[in-house]
């Protein structure tokens, strides 16, 4: 039998075993007991976490707990940690912390567990002198085998059986690009901040492949796909994460794309063999096998046009009619489904633009029926991506509910939240699967949402819901997204870093990842260059410029003044994301 990206082969294929890291700690096996319901529990526990910081700092956790025993009806999670570490957010259970004890009490929506099932929850936290994982997990009372930790020293051990999630039980791969980008901002801030600042150097985040030379080389390259993926071996790195961004007339929606091939001057046959193929027999090589590799494939592409051709953008009305971004996608999707080592996660939009019922529905329906296309059909995706280079916040701590009413007046009718139903990107990206998997799509079909630029910390951060009796100030005071328009997307001011990396956070999401590299610019920002400047300006990136959205007057850009061109290291726009962290650094 072929292996081929039936998710729900793979989870049967691998079970528990294929997270358990090579150098995992001797643990006790299963212990059997009864809860208060006469149920034997029989349960595995897989922590996996990434933490940021020198001496001190913060970090992300997630908790798998596979439950081989009776049916549960309810269930507690406990553990202690062994060191100075204190929840400080979580979500899919009700946290609380009492001295190193921590409990997590299911919700109601997550209460019964299968026998065979498994419930995904995770937290936030800070740590002091050093982060060691916890050892002592138990469900209802009763102590469960510890499945393994990460990061782990080497991926898994049977590289020929794809795995359900790519992300759990290995470690990322660096960009040593990134960590050198990440040092020339350090060199040139306050101490304190350069010690935060250097703890990000060895957070992973995604490459991404925007022409021809970057996967073949050629001038202004710096390093190669194959010098990509060379490191990343030596680094005994688990996972790589690629983005495929260069389809013909891509970013249809901008008026100052830079694309490289053009579908009237035979862009869609080498994008096909001069890119994608290349990709994939680079992919193919045996000296790859054991690194897993998850392809996000050409993000906004299909978003665009949606809302491009909503709008009535010219290009993606010629991108729509010829069909090269669909005809584009099936073909990537066709190359590297079949690589064994490949998970293909196709860009499905962001709460801020596929957010409203009417492009929510097109948007389903379109990456199904692109997705249909392909030569394995709806089984051959493993998965979506979601946020990718956008600012959607993870929770709107303060926004929960899009009918709440302020003066008897629902905010969905606000100003900001303007009739999208959406408020997170969590809910939206769990939404969006969850329609996927109504139109045929396997259950197994994960998520991974770009957490890189959504934390929206710092000072400005609100700390209680607004006492307002105005609907718009209600929600304005409210929210901690504080970008003018959930349309605004360039360089946006008062940004943070979000999440850092982390597997399998929530239920049905894969993993939160640095899709976008935080502090590469979205763009050319004014003042607006003298006239024979070859510096295009984007509208979207001028901080002096308006979205003019159709349900409202003037909406500023919320853009940063002075970025650089797309793609070039914004030093002002990093040390603002880092002191705007949330969690915090």
């Amino acid at each position: 039998m072929p292996f081929g990206h039936h998710r729900f082969v793979r989870r049967i294929l691998t079970v528990v075993a294929a997270v358990v890291p090579a150098a995992a700690p001797a643990v006790a096996g299963p212990v059997l007991g009864t809860t208060s319901a006469d149920a034997a529990v029989t349960c595995q526990v897989t922590y996996t976490s990434t933490q940021w910081g020198t001496g001190s700092g913060g970090f992300t956790a997630a908790v798998s707990v596979k439950n081989s025993g009776d049916p549960l009806t309810d269930w507690t999670l406990t553990f202690t940690f062994p060191g100075s570490q204190r929840v400080t957010q979580g979500w899919s259970a009700q946290w609380s912390q009492s001295g190193a004890r921590v409990t997590a009490k299911s919700e109601s929506w997550n209460r019964p567990v299968a026998s065979g099932g498994s419930f995904q929850i995770g937290f936030n936290g800070t740590w002091t002198g050093s982060n060691p994982p916890p050892t002592d997990f138990a469900v209802n009372g009763v102590p469960c085998q510890v499945a393994g930790t990460s990061p782990s020293p080497s991926p898994s051990p049977s590289p020929d059986v794809p795995v359900d999630n790519p992300f759990v039980g290995v470690k990322g791969y660096v960009d040593p690009g990134w960590a050198a980008d990440v040092e020339s901002s350090a060199v040139r801030v306050d101490d304190a901040t350069a010690q935060r600042i250097r703890g990000l150097k060895t957070t992973t985040t995604a490459v991404w492949l925007d022409r021809i030379a970057d996967v073949t080389g050629g001038s202004g390259v710096a390093r190669t796909l194959k010098d990509h993926l060379d490191t990343a071996v030596e680094q005994r790195a688990g996972y790589l994460t690629l983005v495929l961004h260069n389809l013909p007339d891509r970013d249809c929606r901008s008026r100052v794309s830079d694309a490289e091939l053009h579908e009237q001057q035979n862009g869609l046959n080498r994008y096909k063999t001069e890119y994608v193929d290349a990709i994939a027999a680079l992919l193919a090589k045996p000296e790859y096998r054991n690194l897993r590799v998850a392809a996000v494939v050409e993000p906004r592409a299909l978003i665009d046009l949606i809302v491009g051709g909503a709008v009535d953008t010219y290009p993606c009305e010629q991108a729509a009619g010829s069909g090269v971004y669909v005809m584009g996608i099936r073909y990537a999707l066709d190359k590297l489904a079949p690589l064994p080592n490949v998970y293909t996660y196709l860009d499905a939009g962001s709460a801020g633009w596929a957010g409203w019922e009417t492009n929510f529905t097109a948007l389903a329906s379109l990456v199904t029926e692109t997705v249909r296309g392909t030569a394995r059909g709806l089984n051959g995706l493993d998965g979506i991506a979601t946020n990718v280079g956008d600012y959607i916040p993870l929770d709107e701590p303060f926004l929960t509910d899009p009918y709440q009413t302020v003066s008897g007046q629902p905010i969905i009718q606000s100003r900001f939240i303007d009739w999208n139903p959406y408020l997170n990107e969590r809910s939206y990206a769990v939404a969006m699967r969850a329609a996927l998997i109504a139109k045929g799509f396997p259950g197994s079909l994960g998520v991974v949402v770009d957490t890189s630029r959504n934390g929206w910390g710092g000072p400005a951060r609100p700390t209680a819901a607004s006492t307002s009796g105005d609907v718009n100030t209600y929600v304005d005071q409210s929210r901690v997204d504080r970008r003018p328009s959930r349309g605004a997307e360039c360089n946006q001011n008062g940004a943070g870093l979000g999440t850092r990396p982390v597997a399998a956070p929530a239920p049905g999401v894969d993993a939160y990842l640095w899709i976008k590299r935080p502090g590469e610019s979205d763009g050319v920002g004014g003042p607006l260059l003298p006239e024979g400047s070859d510096r295009l300006i984007d509208y979207r990136c001028d901080p002096n410029g308006s979205l003019t959205p159709g349900t409202d007057g003037f909406r500023p850009t919320g853009a940063l003044p002075n970025a650089p061109l797309i793609g070039d290291w914004h030093h002002e726009q990093f040390v603002m994301l880092v002191n705007n962290a949330y969690p915090a650094l």
